[in-house]
């Protein structure tokens, strides 16, 4: 697997909102202690300096954003070492993690997220739509106080809503693995990071499908387990968001679906079929490329009818970036046909 070096994408400014990520939330937004927020903060971070050792060799950024991050779980004896990087990228870095002997797995992926992903995210609206906003504890938010400063953005609106996405990834998983879809076992999370099982062995992590090149008769034997994993997305009131070849790990011949937060329900959201039939296409467009005939347009259709939904009002362009616009304007094509 080709790996991203996380340092490209640390800054003061991620360490420093990272440390905001992890604490306990509170009930209510509280002006003028910042100061004191940070000290305790720093302090934390110390103990676990001193507590925490591991042998993945990272720079001084990186290592304090891994503190911050997987310190509490450290202590909690979930992991005893981080051992290397997996996969960086502007969303997340997902590290190796011996798993520490009071845990069934001997190893763990640590996904550790970097706070401005879901801050700068265009158009969030569009998958948040339907979808009450969670806490790290995958509690809705009810307190009138964190919703006002959620809808203004403020900072501590913003360490909200980071938290929010990601229990919402971690519930969406839970859900599907109960289910019995392919998707990694939920160990523990945080508010910035979710331990989960790890695919692949120790020296080497599950590739993304999308960098192979598949014999047709396993391509074949492969998108029939990605259409089966779809439907029992919809079955469980789930569409993926952004599924693709980049976001299914294949190892020994199995598949296991990966990243959730942007995950929405195909009732609540009234955008739901077209975002559906973005992630049908984004699967057949791979799968076609080895060998496999398959009509995108034509397997969205029938399994969107065959669970009972309906198709809602078309995106406001408006809300759309360029990329998005893009897609609308094939989907529209696509349907002419």
């Amino acid at each position: 697997m080709s790996k991203i070096n996380p340092n490209l994408y640390f800054d003061d400014d991620d360490v420093y909102e990272g440390r905001h990520l992890g604490r306990e939330q509170r009930t209510t937004p509280k002006r003028g202690r910042r100061s004191e927020r940070v000290s305790q903060e720093i302090a934390d971070q110390q103990d676990h300096s001193e507590s925490m050792q591991f042998t993945y060799h990272a720079s001084r950024h990186e290592r304090e954003w891994i503190l911050n991050s997987l310190g509490n779980f450290y202590d909690l004896r979930w992991f005893s070492d981080v051992l290397r990087l997996i996969q960086g990228g502007k969303e997340a870095s997902v590290y190796l993690c011996r798993a520490d002997e009071t845990v069934t797995a001997k190893y763990l992926a640590a996904k550790i997220y970097r706070p401005r992903k879901f801050r700068n995210l265009k158009n969030d609206h569009l998958y948040r739509e339907g979808r009450g906003d969670l806490g790290a504890d995958g509690l809705a938010l009810l307190n009138g106080g964190m919703q006002h400063a959620m809808r203004k953005r403020t900072a501590y609106g913003l360490e909200l809503l980071h938290a929010s996405w990601i229990a919402h990834e971690v519930k969406t998983l839970n859900l599907l693995h109960a289910a019995g879809a392919d998707v990694p076992k939920v160990y523990a999370s945080g508010d910035n990071a979710i331990l989960m099982e790890y695919i692949g062995d120790e020296d080497l992590a599950a590739p993304v499908l999308n960098s192979l090149d598949l014999e047709t008769w396993e391509a074949r034997q492969i998108f029939e387990r990605a259409l089966w994993n779809i439907e029992i997305m919809l079955a469980n009131q789930r569409v993926h968001g952004d599924l693709s070849a980049f976001n299914i790990l294949y190892w020994q011949g199995n598949t296991t679906l990966i990243d959730f937060p942007q995950a929405i329900s195909p009732h609540e959201n009234r955008n739901a079929f077209w975002i559906f039939q973005r992630d049908v296409r984004s699967i057949c467009e791979y799968f076609s490329a080895q060998g496999v005939r398959c009509d995108a347009a034509k397997i969205a259709r029938d399994m969107w009818a065959a669970h009972h939904l309906k198709i809602a009002p078309e995106l406001d362009p408006r809300w759309l970036d360029d990329t998005n616009k893009a897609d609308l304007a094939s989907w529209k094509k696509s349907q002419r046909k």
